[in-house]
């Protein structure tokens, strides 16, 4: 037993040597590999940034030559003499451009185009008479190239601007160069979230990023991918599975010595029973005999059986230790808000309230402090920030902003764009997470926050947390940065090239003075739409109508533009770009849930059997289109956060909202984005070469209300849904109570729920006909006044 004791102790030494020996000489070849990679993509991203400071170079020379001032001064031709100059002799070069520093028009009368995104170049190097960092323009287009800027200064004003078009191959030569003949890794050079260029092997584009440089000077970056050598164990396991063989091996010994024994004995049984039957004479003498040496080995055989059993004894045997002390946090502690932020704003899918009522300032510090709290406990340090054209969106960005540093979170400020462009910062800057200062569709004297933490964006009980953290001041503390970042360019650039319209359409833009008023005509334009501009311009007050495409008496003003300038299509924006209106070339309303069957006839073309979602006040025509094109229709409930929670759960390619949140997965990423479902409705629209009202035409349409509103006092339209689903009573009905109560008939459907942004009750009626439509209503309106007989119906 002594033996087999020092046996085990000699087994557990020798395994932990060798365990240790094994996991450090690969992690020892793994860190030499990640060092030489690394030293490579350095080198790489170097080598890029000399070719660009060597333009960069060239650029201010041409900006600062004296010739270009006495061109400027002279006029027009002498700078036209100037360009042609200076222009040949530079085959990298595909066009050179002197510009005014106020210039608003794209210019596609030379190659490559002077558009958007040249433009806001253009007004970058004005207004900070600095030289630009480069930025590659119309990436995987026939007219891609790399675009710089630098200001023309004269008397330390801006006179002129020159901005320089090169070839893209010219940057590409110089990351093959770079790269070299690396093959062991995939490397990628990627302005924002698109890739330009790529080398290596490629088979290791899915690994793990072991590096991502930026290149100094440029808005570029090189990523680095390497399957890199690991163990298949951990240093403890793998000690344990050594030892545990070793003492497999030990096991098996003994089983041997144990059989061995066995064996002979059964060999001295048998020369016995020969030697008996051989003489029988002395068959006692013998037999005697033959004991007397049987009995040491029985004996032996049984001290080894004994000392086996021991040991398996003591091996197998529970130990005593010790558990590790459990920490009970005092609930009992008394906690004082600091601030009285109201509870009633904390609603299902977002935070929305009255500004300098139940909205303010004060308010959204607090808030933006418990915002960059439960986002740290998620491990996010960074918060992009963004906010929408309201009047007051400014001063409460700067009390968020504050309220987030104070606690140590960094914040990357993307200013005034549309919901979903802070959805794609979230997405494509590495961050997953944001805040954006939005009052979405709700009048100009509401504002509210949307907040995504950790790729997810907060309802339900995510929201309460937060209003949790106020109550108990449970805020973390620190110091964080802020930084300032233009990235809609990189969103219109992104949408653009995964977008692709069959033929040029004319489409008339309502903003309704949201904040989409600048990026949603821009976008259109860039995909090559003739864009007639309806009320794009920003202003908080919104003083032409409500930026509320669900509503029909928002969209009268689109129709008649429509008609008026014999455009194929009409469309409106929300306050926030999030929500999306249409109006076909006849000046028809396409309410979104019939939107929506185009949309699932074009995914499902692709993504045959996918789930596609839609809430609770879609038609059922819907579901049927879904089915019929071999997709699968689920319901939900309604709300921006609640649709993209249900497609996360469902992992569904598309998903759309009555109000006009609609949310592409597919070629996408999930959000609801009101401008690029504009333009994936022009690709589907563009393939044919028919009027849209002749497309729109042929899905299936039933008698139906809009949306209709009732407004209550705040929080009664809970509690008087609530009463509903309990107390009403619908014969030969199916009744659905994922969200208020949906009443399903023969003929139609009602819906009665309660508003999560609004103190209203919402309802929607649909049917085969009027009369069946009337009969509906009534049945609401029969039970609505059982429950509170001084409601003013408005249907």
């Amino acid at each position: 037993m002594k033996h087999l004791k020092l046996f085990l102790l000699l087994m557990f030494t020798l395994t932990s040597i060798a365990a240790y020996w094994y996991t450090a000489n690969v992690e020892q070849r793994r860190g030499m590999e990640i060092e030489r990679l690394n030293v490579q993509v350095n080198k790489s991203a170097q080598i890029i940034s000399q070719e660009v400071r060597r333009w960069r170079k060239e650029l201010l020379s041409l900006a600062q030559a004296p010739s270009l001032l006495d061109s400027l001064n002279a006029g027009e031709g002498a700078v036209s003499e100037w360009l042609a100059a200076h222009r040949s002799g530079r085959p990298e070069v595909s066009a050179l451009r002197v510009l005014r520093p106020d210039l608003m028009q794209t210019d596609d009368s030379e190659s490559p185009p002077l558009g958007y995104a040249g433009l806001d170049l253009l007004r970058k190097a004005a207004a900070s008479k600095k030289l630009q960092m480069p930025e590659i323009h119309m990436l995987r287009s026939e007219q891609q190239h790399i675009a710089l800027a630098a200001p023309v200064i004269q008397a330390e004003q801006t006179l002129a601007v020159v901005l320089i078009s090169l070839e893209l191959a010219a940057l590409e030569d110089v990351f093959n160069s770079a790269i070299k003949a690396e093959s062991s890794a995939f490397f990628s050079l990627k302005q924002g979230a698109s890739r330009v260029f790529s080398a290596g092997d490629r088979s290791q584009q899915k690994s793990h990023l072991v590096k991502a440089v930026p290149v100094p000077g440029t808005r570029w970056r090189i990523g680095l991918h390497k399957q890199l050598e690991t163990t298949p164990f951990s240093y403890l396991e793998l000690q344990a599975y050594i030892f545990i063989a070793a003492v497999l091996v030990l096991l098996s010994g003994f089983a041997l010595s144990v059989l061995t024994n066995k064996g002979r004995q059964q060999e001295i049984r048998d020369k016995y029973k020969a030697m008996k039957m051989a003489n029988k004479a002395k068959k006692v003498a013998k037999a005697a005999k033959a004991r007397a040496k049987a009995e040491p080995a029985i004996e032996a055989e049984q001290q080894i059986d004994l000392e086996l059993a021991e040991s398996i004894k003591e091996k197998t045997a529970p130990t005593k230790g010790t558990t590790n002390p459990i920490f009970i946090k005092d609930d009992a502690i008394e906690v004082v808000t600091q601030l009285d932020v109201p509870r009633s704003i904390f609603r299902a899918y977002d935070i929305r309230g009255i500004i300098d009522d139940s909205l303010t300032e004060q308010g959204v510090f607090v808030i933006g402090r418990a915002i960059a709290s439960e986002a740290l406990a998620a491990g996010q340090k960074t918060l992009v920030v963004a906010r929408d054209g309201r009047l007051h969106s400014p001063r409460l960005s700067e009390s968020l902003v504050k309220g987030i540093r104070d606690c140590g979170c960094d914040v990357l400020d993307i200013g005034q764009v549309p919901t979903p462009v802070l959805y794609f910062a979230t997405h494509t800057l590495g961050t997953q997470s944001g805040v954006m200062i939005t009052g979405s569709h709700n009048p100009a004297n509401y504002n509210g926050l949307k907040v995504v933490i950790a790729g997810t964006a907060l309802s339900g009980d995510a929201i309460q947390q937060l209003y949790h953290r106020i109550e108990q001041e449970d805020f973390a503390s620190g110091e964080g940065s802020y930084q300032e970042q233009m990235i809609l360019p990189e969103y219109i650039g992104e949408v653009s090239a995964d977008v692709r319209l069959g033929r040029m359409m004319k489409v008339v833009v309502d903003c309704g003075n949201g904040v989409a008023g600048e990026a949603a005509p821009m976008l259109l334009s860039t995909l090559g739409c003739e864009v007639i501009p309806l009320h794009c311009d920003i202003d908080g007050e919104f003083p032409n109508h409500h930026p509320d495409p669900s509503k029909p008496e928002n969209l009268q003003e689109l129709i008649a533009k429509v008609r008026e300038e014999d455009a194929e299509l009409g469309l409106a924006f929300d306050g926030d770009g999030d929500r999306l209106g249409v109006v076909d070339s006849q000046g028809n309303i396409i309410w979104p849930d019939r939107q929506m069957m185009l949309y699932a006839i074009d995914v499902l073309s692709r993504q045959a059997g996918a789930d596609i979602i839609y809430d609770v006040k879609c038609t059922r025509n819907l579901a049927k289109i879904i089915a019929k094109h071999g997709g699968k229709p689920v319901m939900s409930k309604t709300g921006h956060s609640l649709m993209k929670a249900k497609m996360k759960e469902n992992n569904a390619e598309l998903g759309g909202e009555m109000s006009g949140h609609i949310f592409f997965k597919e070629r996408w990423f999930g959000f609801d984005d009101a401008l690029y479902t504009a333009a994936r409705l022009l690709e589907i629209l563009t393939a044919e070469f028919r009027p849209t009202a002749e497309i729109f035409a042929e899905l299936p349409d039933s008698i139906a209300t809009p949306e209709i509103n009732m407004s209550l006092a705040e929080g009664e339209n809970f509690s008087f849904v609530e009463k509903f689903q309990a107390q009403a009573s619908f014969e030969d009905a199916k009744l659905i109570t994922l969200d208020g109560l949906r009443v399903e008939f023969k003929d139609g459907w009602g819906l009665l729920r309660a508003s999560n942004t609004t103190p209203s009750l919402v309802l929607r009626f649909e049917a085969d006909d009027e009369q069946g439509l009337e009969r509906i209503k009534q049945l609401f309106r029969e039970q609505m006044l059982k429950i509170n007989a001084a409601l003013e119906l408005t249907f």
